[in-house]
């Protein structure tokens, strides 16, 4: 069974004067929970970016090497976490989510504390049955708890001015930006990589859901095999260590989505991707469903097939529990169609995360 790595390894600016050419031999020389601290101009204030949470999200990392080649001394200390060496490791490199089937790290940095003495929403208690079969179990899932309370230490230590956390969408995607509020340094952050905001109020155990006293965001810089992506990313980690003053409130127009809706499919249920309805699957969604991450869905628009008798397979919670499956999706003679307009994100024909994760999310919109 594969297992994280305990031990922190940290880095000065010393041990990155040699680092290697490409991105694939630099992961290939990290072990475990890697920590890079660079010295700034001003030494009073730290800001923190984490990447690679997930080993099949490659933009943050290429990012942060091509930015260490540049050897540009930044504005301010930068604290740079490696989160998931391990599983971006996995042969073949970048291809891996998380290191062990159903331990998505992601889910895993809300404490055992935290879920006994708050009112924990029902998605996290689902995602926590599914990581480790109970929520009991989730309790013994010793190592992965253990990695995320080191990441969550790593940044605590150095009280930083400000957190990024960088991601790639799990399909061919726009960037954009999560966050849990949106405060005006909120806002300031994710405009350093994209205008477009989701704000949720859902809750998975993420690390962007943690108290760390500063701003936090999640930047989704877009697919892993985009170059956009990854050159967004790089754009972005510039400003984040160049700029004086992050929260300038300069060019802060941002187009703000509320109130997402995470569209799974129901236990049991299976899924396929394909241009015709497919007999081996219950739900068939179609093939080029990740385009419907690109614009506004329309009502009435057609995103798959679904053979079966009664209500669709699936379940749509908003912030609040309540299902919202009836309210966003028709069944008509087999075939689905949206039933209001939708901003649709992170929708994958991945069928691996589709299954385990989820198939997309979605906030109501007027068109």
């Amino acid at each position: 069974m594969n297992a994280f790595v305990n031990q922190i390894h940290y880095y000065s600016e010393a041990d990155l004067l040699n680092i290697p050419d490409t991105p694939l031999a630099f992961l290939r020389q990290l072990r475990g929970l890697c920590v890079f601290d660079i010295q700034g101009h001003h030494t009073s204030q730290t800001r923190v970016m984490t990447t690679l949470i997930h080993g099949n999200e490659p933009s943050g990392f290429i990012a942060l090497h091509r930015w260490l080649k540049k050897r540009r001394k930044p504005e301010v200390n930068i604290r740079v976490i490696v989160c998931n060496t391990e599983a971006a490791q996995l042969l073949p490199e970048f291809s891996h989510r998380y290191l062990n089937e159903g331990q998505d790290l992601n889910r895993f940095f809300t404490s055992a504390t935290d879920i006994s003495n708050k009112s924990t929403p029902k998605a996290l208690v689902k995602t926590v049955g599914e990581n480790a079969t109970t929520e009991i179990g989730f309790l013994e899932n010793t190592d992965i708890i253990h990695r995320a309370e080191q990441i969550k230490h790593a940044v605590n230590a150095v009280a930083p001015e400000a957190v990024i956390d960088l991601h790639n969408t799990s399909g061919l995607s726009p960037a954009f930006g999560v966050a849990i509020n949106d405060k005006p340094k909120t806002l300031d952050l994710i405009s350093l990589f994209t205008n477009k905001v989701i704000l949720t109020g859902l809750r998975f155990g993420a690390i962007m859901e943690q108290d760390f006293s500063a701003p936090i965001v999640t930047i989704e810089c877009g697919g892993a095999e985009q170059i956009q992506s990854h050159q967004l990313a790089y754009a972005g980690l510039s400003k984040f260590v160049s700029q004086a003053n992050i929260f300038d409130r300069r060019a802060r127009q941002v187009d703000i989505h509320q109130h997402p809706c995470r569209v799974e499919l129901l236990p049991h249920v299976s899924v396929a991707f394909g241009h015709n309805h497919l007999p081996t699957a219950d739900v068939t969604l179609r093939a080029d469903a990740e385009q419907l991450n690109n614009q506004l869905t329309p009502a009435g628009e057609f995103i798959g097939w679904y053979g079966g008798e009664g209500r669709l397979p699936l379940t749509a919670k908003n912030e609040q529990g309540q299902e919202q499956v009836a309210n966003m999706l028709s069944l008509e003679n087999g075939r689905i169609f949206t039933k209001q307009s939708l901003q649709i994100f992170m929708a994958t024909t991945d069928q691996s995360i589709a299954t385990n994760d989820c198939l997309f999310y979605a906030t109501f919109e007027t068109e």
